[in-house]
């Protein structure tokens, strides 16, 4: 039963590694490190695409990795990678999560990865244990293929053909005249930011990130000042927050709102009525659940990325529900968060409710091959859920509804 999206919710990287580094001169000379052995070159090929994420694999010293393409992180690998390499640690940092825990993660250096045929070399890579995360250990990857490696490289990325290429420079990307671009700003990790105004207000350091497979997510402070410009502008709202994967685990966030928004725009692009997340995660966002729509083309060099129509907008922007969340702990699922006016409220789901079926399926003891499971199954329009609250064992049957449109 389809209980929580990782189609959607799957935060890879809602680590956002780069922002939460309190890095030493070595560590940042590290990342700014890195060359390519071709001066001149370009390459095409097909990714592994998984919901709205994108995997691909790498070759070092001939053996093969599974990597998350990740534009919004650094490049990191997992421990097992270090041994199996035998790699040197070059350092060690302080690297904070979004729930502002911290911990010292080492640093490592790549001589060597051949990525399609090309060889790039001296990649800093941070060490993360990321099996210990049980949403990261459900797409059984070996790390993450971060900005300070892509820095080196001119990248176009078609989700909808699932091919990405890169080249040396902009001259081998063809970009249809008229193209609408914004220009990027570079952390000292390569991580691309942009900025933007919703509505009046600007924001800064809004991250391009294809790590994170949602769409746009703003902060809370950003919905405020919206909703100030524009009182009545159609939102739901999310008591209890929601539970979502970070570097050493979960991560409860604060109570978030969606909002179909049609007054977002950077540099010369102006996005389509759409809908946004705000409050959901510790940095403003957009990610691939959004940049699958376009074809782009990310240029560290130039400084810019370029938004190509790949995918018609739709006109009616619909976001549908049961209006609850979930989170996993101690084998049991709970209701993590609950929608305003959706099937879960009306029909009295709390937080902290435990599910112990949906649809005659057992959930009492949920191990992390059937959390994989739950995450990869899509959830039914209408949904019978046995729950316990405190001594009570509940019945509670719902369907889904539109919660908003435009």
């Amino acid at each position: 039963m389809y209980l929580k999206s990782i189609k959607s919710v799957f935060i890879l990287f809602l680590v956002l590694l780069s922002s939460f580094l309190c890095t030493s001169q070595n560590i940042k000379k590290l990342l700014k490190k890195g060359s390519i052995e071709d001066k001149v070159f370009k390459s095409t090929f097909k990714y592994e695409p998984y919901g709205n994420s994108i995997f691909v694999k790498v070759l070092i010293k001939d053996k093969e990795y599974r990597l998350l393409f990740d534009t919004g992180a650094v490049t990191a690998i997992s421990p097992r990678m270090v041994e199996e390499l035998n790699l040197e640690v070059v350092g060690k940092e302080e690297v904070y999560d979004l729930g502002n825990t911290s911990k010292n993660l080492n640093f490592v250096k790549i001589d060597t990865i051949n990525f399609n045929g090309i060889n790039f070399f001296d990649t800093g890579a941070a060490v993360l244990d990321i099996e210990a995360v049980k949403d990261f250990k459900c797409t059984r990857i070996d790390g993450f293929l971060g900005a300070n490696f892509m820095r080196n490289a001119v990248w176009e990325i078609d989700m909808v053909k699932h091919e990405i290429t890169f080249a040396n420079t902009i001259d081998s990307i063809s970009i249809p005249e008229g193209t609408p671009y914004t220009k990027i700003f570079i952390g000292y990790d390569g991580t691309p930011a942009i900025t933007a105004f919703l509505g009046n207000e600007k924001l800064y350091s809004t991250m391009i990130d294809y790590g994170y497979g949602g769409g746009i997510s703003l902060f809370s402070y950003d919905f405020k000042k919206l909703r100030e410009e524009n009182a009545d502008i159609k939102y739901v709202k999310s008591n209890g927050g929601s539970t979502v994967a970070g570097v050493y685990g979960d991560l409860k966030m604060s109570t978030s709102y969606r909002a179909i928004v049609d007054n977002f725009k950077t540099g010369e692009f102006k996005v389509p009525s759409n809908l946004m997340a705000f409050g959901q995660l510790g940095a403003r966002t957009i990610g691939a659940g959004f940049l699958k729509n376009y074809r782009t083309v990310l240029s560290w060099k130039d400084r810019k990325i370029w938004f190509i129509e790949n995918k018609a907008a739709e006109d009616q922007v619909i976001f549908s529900g049961h209006g609850y969340g979930i989170r996993l702990e101690n084998e049991s699922i709970f209701i993590s968060s609950i929608l305003e006016n959706s099937e879960a409220e009306e029909k009295g789901l709390k937080i902290n409710d435990k599910i112990l079926s949906v649809n005659d399926l057992d959930f009492t003891k949920v191990t992390d091959q059937k959390w994989c499971e739950i995450l990869s199954t899509n959830r039914p329009d209408k949904v019978k859920l046995v729950i316990q609250r405190d001594t009570k064992q509940l019945t509670v049957s719902l369907e889904k509804k539109v919660l908003l449109s435009n």
